[in-house]
């Protein structure tokens, strides 16, 4: 009997993880209009919110009140204003040749899974805490002005950032997109490069966010046991060198999203047990500029 509970209370978490997991799982990023502007334009940037890239960008309306900054640096490296038009619309003066850095984040916070299921908040703020992390899921893209990559090196402070190493203006069809990423302003070793295109479908998006109906079936299949190949959920998946530095193939022209995700441990594990730094790099290939 007692063997019975703990084969179930081991089926109720990894129900849990899957759900948790699922629902943690959205991105938030960036979609200018126009990634190639002429000086003395205007680009109305739109906030992505959701768990698929779709071809026309959008997913999920993400709530204006979720969205804690959005700023911008144009090519000198200082802060330009962007004015906002609607609840997810700005639009930015071109006024200078070169790259403009776009960022912008949600509200940071807690979430701790329990045997009850996700609770908002950390481990002391729930009962019967199993596993928390600290979230911080933020957005990033360049503008490329005037046809120069004048400050596309540029590293604007994140704790989480791709800088792209190749010119993205000129970068095309069947190219490699070289990057680096930074944590803390150091290169990060060994973190996750994962790549898709607008409009890519991964095979078992069609049940995204389905629980599975047998959770231990679903953690041996991520474990590699159940003799299946591997769900292919993105098109690109790398992960980066000694140097922080990783090679995205680029298959097609059109817009591609980059995804940077690092789970560093939480200084208080009585309060927390891990950060979860995710960004999402949006860049359009094959544009005219």
């Amino acid at each position: 009997m007692k063997a019975k509970i703990r084969i179930i209370m081991v089926i109720a978490t990894l129900s849990l993880m899957v759900i948790c997991q699922s629902a943690m799982a959205h991105n938030l990023w960036l979609n200018p209009d126009n990634y190639y502007p002429q000086v003395g334009s205007t680009v109305t940037i739109g906030i992505g919110w959701g768990h698929k890239y779709p071809a026309d960008r959008v997913d999920q309306e993400v709530k204006a009140d979720r969205v804690e900054s959005i700023s911008a640096v144009d090519p000198d490296g200082l802060p330009v204003a962007l004015t906002q038009t609607s609840a997810t619309f700005y639009k930015l003066s071109i006024k200078k040749a070169g790259a403009y850095q776009i960022l912008a984040g949600i509200k940071p916070g807690f979430f701790t899974m329990t045997a009850e299921g996700r609770k908002w908040g950390d481990k002391k703020s729930v009962e019967n805490p199993i596993k928390c992390t600290n979230f911080h899921i933020e957005a990033k893209t360049v503008i490329m002005a005037g046809g120069t990559d004048k400050n596309l090196g540029y590293f604007t402070g994140n704790s989480l950032e791709m800088i792209p190493l190749t010119n993205l203006q000129t970068a095309g069809k069947g190219d490699k997109l070289a990057v680096r990423v930074l944590f803390d302003g150091k290169p990060l070793p060994n973190a996750s490069v994962k790549a898709t295109y607008a409009g890519f479908e991964s095979q078992d998006m069609a049940s995204h966010g389905a629980v599975q109906k047998n959770a231990k079936a679903g953690a041996d299949e991520k474990a590699g046991k159940s003799g299946k190949p591997p769900v292919k959920r993105f098109p690109v998946e790398t992960v980066t060198d000694e140097s922080g530095e990783a090679v995205v193939p680029l298959d097609r022209s059109g817009y591609w999203m980059i995804l940077l995700s690092h789970k560093p441990p939480f200084a208080d594990t009585q309060i927390c047990d891990e950060h979860m730094y995710h960004m999402a790099f949006t860049l359009e290939i094959g544009a005219t500029p």
